[in-house]
């Protein structure tokens, strides 16, 4: 957990273990102003339509059971 790779694979770990990832993922994108910062005019990100699908598409992953060993 040195390097922000491991750090962001350590929380995608912990967010599939937990059944958490979507959640999480849509916390973050509530913010608008900050996504327009952090992602360019063409990112899936800023549209609507394509975020629903990105957001469904990780809901429907809590349906599946995760046991990820360290």
């Amino acid at each position: 957990l040195k390097t922000s790779v491991g750090k962001g694979r350590a929380f995608l770990r912990y967010c599939l273990v937990h059944r958490q990832l979507a959640e999480s993922l849509q916390l973050c994108l509530l913010d608008p102003e900050s996504l327009c910062e952090w992602y360019y005019a063409r990112s899936p990100f800023l549209s609507p339509k394509r975020r629903a699908e990105i957001l469904g598409s990780l809901y429907e992953l809590d349906c599946v059971t995760f046991h990820l060993a360290l």
